[in-house]
């Protein structure tokens, strides 16, 4: 519950959804690297800054929103459970800044980019909903009741890493009205932190629910970098740079963009009518340092006091959390790790551009987690989300209304508005404008430059 509160915080891909024009940018290599090919000389992203969290375990109250100012969220006052009758509770997060980043032309032929970046991702996932409601200091409590509980593949992981990606894309079938390009992204990752926890297995009982799990028996596998409660537990994900693991992974994205423009002119118009993308995202791992308590543990028929512990900022989280239990010999070790690798959210996109009339368009993006969360091992992932975009623009200005859907039966009508090289958007502007309660909240903004192509002088012009 502290880490699904802390990723209200700040909040990839998932967090951008719905942000697509007629023209390729350098804002949209993320989700396939074939959008490198594009008719400008140059194009330049400045900065881009994405953030969604959501889930189906907690509703957040509009007033809320003022945790950006206070740094304080409250449990039962800024946010509730929620109860939507869902056996598993899950939650996530992720924030994206993207910049500086270019992509440019090479001999008239050759399509070359080069972004920046920092996500923050982290995942809660298969935790009963039971147990759920157990958790936080104001947990609904029961009288002379001794009630069994179980624990199944339960998992979280949180990592903060940064990113240096290349990126090549060109023509793999070319004509008049129809076109084929490709890309490929090469992803260097440095990792700045890591936090995972892993249940395979776990039963517990609990007296009129007063915070003691009696006779607990289970497995568990544990992660962290040095250093983890600086940004796991406290209330921004970028602390975790003063004591940044700087461990090195790699990753790859691959895609292509199919261009259809049939037309009965002699000579076809510039742009296309409709246009077909996939890409499959994010693929590899970053390996990280571990802390001393890293590992696998296990425990049988012990009592251990889970609203009793508490952040202690003068050492680790890890130790925190099973230094006084490994004292009293309430978890036994089973294994030990110097390195742990958490997975990146690999994901496949599909994404169809139409056009419907003048300058009404309509998007259709599909994206598919290819990452099952596991208590065996570490990885983060988005969730499957399909997005219908309608959009118009006009001159300078755009604007685009994303209708999204996701696996957890929530739908969400968001706005994205565009102004020259300026965008802002969110995914959850109906939500966080006319809902009481908020179980996801999106947004983001972002600014990028197009340096377009030299005019041709008259003169060479008439020499063609």
């Amino acid at each position: 519950t502290l880490v699904g509160v802390c990723a209200f915080t700040y909040g990839h891909a998932q967090a951008f959804l719905g942000l697509y024009g007629t023209e390729n940018s350098v804002t949209q290599i993320k989700d396939n690297p074939g959008f490198a090919v594009h008719d400008d000389r140059a194009q330049l992203n400045f900065i881009s800054v994405g953030l969604d969290v959501g889930g189906n375990s907690l509703l957040f109250r509009k007033h809320a929103l003022g945790f950006f100012d206070s740094g304080k969220l409250a449990m039962d006052k800024d946010y509730v459970r929620s109860n939507n009758g869902q056996p598993n509770k899950m939650f996530w997060g992720n924030m994206e800044i993207m910049g500086p980043g270019a992509a440019f032309l090479v001999k008239k032929r050759y399509f070359f980019a080069v972004t920046t970046g920092i996500r923050y991702l982290v995942n809660s996932d298969n935790l009963d909903s039971r147990v759920f409601n157990l958790l936080g200091a104001n947990a609904p409590k029961q009288l002379n009741i001794v009630d069994s509980y179980q624990v199944n593949n339960y998992s979280i992981t949180a990592q903060v890493f940064s990113e240096l990606n290349l990126s090549y894309a060109g023509y793999i079938y070319a004509s008049e009205e129809y076109n084929l390009v490709g890309g490929i992204t090469a992803k260097v990752l440095s990792g700045i932190g890591a936090a995972g926890v892993g249940i395979p297995s776990a039963s517990f009982k609990t007296y009129n629910n007063d915070g003691v799990a009696r006779d607990l028996t289970g497995t568990a596998n544990i992660a962290f970098t040095p250093y983890a409660n600086k940004w796991a537990i406290g209330t921004n994900p970028l602390q975790a740079y003063p004591n940044a693991a700087n461990n090195l992974g790699l990753g790859v994205d691959m895609g292509a963009v199919y261009y259809m423009n049939p037309s009965d002119e002699m000579i076809p118009p510039k742009g296309y009518l409709h246009r077909l993308a996939a890409s499959i995202t994010d693929i590899g791992s970053i390996s990280y340092s571990a802390a001393s308590t890293t590992g696998s543990y296990k425990v049988t028929n012990k009592n251990i006091d889970y609203r009793g512990m508490a952040n202690d900022p003068s050492v680790t989280f890890g130790n925190r959390i099973f230094g006084n239990y490994l004292a009293d010999t309430t978890a036994v070790a089973t294994g030990t790790a110097r390195k742990f690798k958490v997975g990146l959210p690999t994901a496949l996109h599909l994404n169809g551009d139409f056009l419907i009339e003048g300058r009404f368009w309509l998007n259709g993006n599909v994206l598919i987690n290819l990452r099952q969360p596991s208590a065996d091992y570490y990885s983060n992932h988005y969730i499957t989300t399909f997005t219908v975009t309608p959009r118009y623009s006009f001159g300078r200005v755009g604007v685009s209304l994303p209708f999204s859907f996701n696996v957890q039966k929530q739908g969400f009508l968001g706005a994205v508005i565009f102004y020259g090289p300026v965008y802002a958007g969110t995914n959850s502007l109906y939500q966080m404008a006319l809902s009481n309660s908020i179980n996801n909240m999106n947004f983001f903004f972002g600014s990028h430059l197009r340096i377009k192509p030299r005019r041709q002088k008259e003169k060479e012009m008439m020499m063609m």
